[in-house]
Order: structure tokens, then sequence, then C-alpha cells
């Protein structure tokens, strides 16, 4: 029986990834030097592609050295955004920087900063060590209690009042659980849920999609907090779901007795990688049933 591969018509990257892709591209097709400080995304494989294109990557703690490339060198900052502090730095290297922070991230980031500065103690619902939170907490004064756990939340003090977002690719289920349990040690809390509309779509999407399929191969990077969000929602309803970066790591046993595979990804997933790893998976089958 032939194999029925489908590609998740919804899947595909976010506004905010297509945008700071779009940004490289053209510093680069118009002769800039370019340079990202950190991941523009967080997807190696699309990484790799702007690399070959000429795409180059400073780390944060070499940021200084950017400055040495002159007058024609492009600083791209990621989708995740940077800290005020480092937009500061490169008006003071003499460094063009190409802003490619997602707009909603940019959204949250003001929000913090409000709340912050009318003397809030502003909470980040989300991962201590994410880019995204960093950049937030940066725009506070680094002065944020960041709630991964529900650990994390004896660090609020009960007293003062607080606010409340969320890292914007979090699962809704775990903003709903955290800010519960804020609100029972805080007694003043304004919230505001930031998760990205385009990532709590993709959850019931993602949910109704994986139940269709015998096999579902979800396509996103290692280090991405929404593949890992969107992986979790697939395998909590078909666990033949497997999360995978690249085509070469489909193992041939997953695919055993399956008449429909679904191939899906998160919002830095590329739409070129769904489909080159939806022509692997029919070449493989197909080589599968000549050898048999």
């Amino acid at each position: 029986m032939p194999l029925k591969i489908i590609i998740d018509e919804n899947a595909g990257p976010c506004g905010g990834v297509k945008r700071v892709i779009r940004l490289t591209e053209k510093s680069m097709s118009e002769g800039w030097d370019t340079v990202s400080l950190g991941k523009v995304i967080h997807n190696q494989v699309e990484i790799d592609r702007l690399e070959a294109l000429g795409l180059s990557e400073v780390d944060h703690r070499e940021f200084d050295r950017v400055a040495d490339g002159g007058t024609r060198r492009k600083v791209i900052v990621r989708a995740h955004g940077e800290p005020e502090a480092v937009f500061k730095r490169a008006e003071q290297l003499g460094v063009e920087v190409v802003d490619g922070t997602c707009p909603v991230v940019t959204r949250s980031q003001r929000y913090a900063q409000k709340y912050h500065m009318a003397g809030y103690q502003v909470a980040i619902i989300g991962k201590p060590r994410h880019a995204e939170v960093i950049g937030i907490q940066g725009y506070c004064n680094n002065e944020v209690v960041v709630i991964h756990d529900e650990d994390d939340i004896d660090a609020l003090d009960p007293k003062r009042p607080t606010y409340v977002i969320a890292q914007t690719t979090i699962s809704h289920e775990m903003w709903c659980t955290l800010l519960e349990k804020i609100q029972q040690r805080v007694a003043d809390v304004t919230s505001r849920n930031t998760i990205c509309s385009f990532v709590a779509d993709r959850e019931n999407e993602v949910r109704e999609f994986a139940t269709t399929c015998d096999v579902v191969i979800f396509v996103g990077g290692r280090n991405s907090s929404n593949t890992k969000v969107l992986h979790d929602v697939c395998c909590g309803v078909n666990p033949r779901s497997y999360w995978v970066e690249t085509a070469d790591e489909i193992e041939e046993e997953w695919l055993d007795d399956a008449e429909t595979v679904g191939v899906s990804g998160s919002a830095s997933t590329p739409q070129w990688l769904l489909e080159k790893v939806a022509e692997v998976l029919a070449r493989r089958f197909a080589e599968r049933l000549a050898s048999a």
C-alpha cells in the first residue's frame, strides 16, 4: 500500500521569523558585510543556509569587534530581541543595526519597561536563560523575576504590586498554571497574556493534525522552545510523534505499519525544510518497497 505523506497546511514560519530572514537576506543582497548577534532564529538548518549566502555570527562577548568591519558592516538583531544596552553600545561603536526583533516581542519589552518604570515588580513566565527573556529583562534594569516553575514564585515579594507577562512561545497551560500560583502568593497582580497568537493557535492546529496521522515527523530546532511545546502537543494525542532537526535523523522503523505520515513544524521551521523532509520520506519509502 502506498504511503500517504501530508505536510501540515498550517505549518511554516511565523511572521517574526519571516521578517528577520527577509531583513538578513536584504542586507546581504545589498552587499553589506552582515553579522548576526547570536542566532537570528532557533533553527540551525536555516542558519546554515543563510551562512552559505554570507551571513556570519558574533558572540555577545565579542560584540565590540563588529566595529572593525567599517562602514560596510551591518549587525542583525535576532528575532528574540536584545536588551536595550545592546542598541546603546552599537550606537557608541558606530555600528549600523538592523532590528530584526519580532514585533510581538517588542510589544512585550515595552509593556515590561512601562510597568517597571511605574514601580511594579515585573515577572515573566518563561525560561530564565531564553534569549527573549534576557532581552526583556534588559528593559527593566535586569530587575525581573523569571518564573519557570512553582519554586521560582517564592522569589516574588508578596507585598509589591506585580505585573506578569509571558515569554511569547510558552504553552497556554504553563501560563495559566503559574499565573494562578502567582495570584495565590501576591495580592495585587496585573497580568497580560503575551503569548504570540500564532503560537497559541498552532497548539490546537497541531493537536488536530496529529490525530489524522499514523506517524508525525515534527521538524524544528533542538534549542527552540516553540518546537518543544508543539512536539509535546503532538505526543499528547499521538505517541508516534518524532522530533527531528533534519531529514537525516528519521529512522526507518518509525514508519512500520504506517499508512499516513504527517510532516509539521514550529514557528521557526522554514517551509522549504518541511518539503525536503516530505521528499526524503517519499524516497525512502519507495526504496523500501523496491527492496522488499
